[in-house]
């Protein structure tokens, strides 16, 4: 039985998924746009929090535009069912964004939605593209007022962190996909737990094929 917490005394942050190295295998699938997608997981102050790994031909450059095309969302992450989605704010390697994901109505739980700060990254080789949340939308309390105003029946997870991490190899690009998100509400931590590891190989899928257009 996997125990989801219900709140955590402290969060997970990019440095701390990044200082994991007791990650368990999950799960693996074949996937006709990212290949084989192997899902692992470990828990963070208390979060679970996964990882989604493959290997692909695609060049860094065009799979961190489309991580980073908050608003292109709506268009090319179809798992995800974005909704709505806007930028903020820039600042240097800096982005804060907001985005509403609808979640099906035949599934009996509210639509989601979260205000982040996102940032790019090299790391010895490596380039990513992470978030962490922006508690009360941060500088735009403004805008997330409104926006908690105007969709009062969505759920803000109270926890949301996780990154896009590519390393070239070779001719191909090792793609890492971290999120650790407690989803908020009242979805059981069983379906929690099943619905992440479930859709991480589609995530990774979503970012390929829309890379691969660019």
């Amino acid at each position: 039985t996997i125990l989801w917490p219900a709140a955590a005394s402290a969060e997970p942050t990019w440095s701390k998924i990044q200082a994991v190295t007791d990650w368990t295998q999950h799960s693996q699938k074949e996937h006709k746009d990212a290949g084989t997608v192997t899902v692992y997981r470990t828990v963070i102050d208390g979060t679970h929090c996964f990882q989604a790994n493959a290997t692909v031909d695609v060049a860094v450059d065009p799979m961190m535009e489309v991580a980073m095309d908050i608003e292109g969302t709506m268009a090319w992450a179809t798992t995800a069912n974005v909704t709505k989605a806007g930028v903020l704010g820039r600042s240097g390697s800096r982005m804060d964004y907001y985005q509403l994901m609808d979640v099906p109505g035949w599934t009996m739980t509210k639509d989601r939605y979260w205000f982040l700060r996102g940032k790019v990254r090299n790391e010895g080789g490596s380039t990513a593209f992470t978030w962490e949340k922006l508690d009360d939308g941060g500088d735009y309390s403004a805008v997330y007022e409104a926006f908690v105003a105007a969709y009062p029946k969505a759920v803000e997870p109270p926890i949301n962190a996780g990154g896009w991490h590519f390393t070239p190899s070779g001719d191909d690009t090792e793609i890492r996909y971290y999120i650790c998100s407690d989803a908020g509400g009242t979805i059981p931590e069983s379906v929690q737990v099943m619905a992440t590891t479930s859709t991480l190989p589609d995530t990774v899928g979503d970012l390929v094929r829309e890379a691969r257009k660019r």
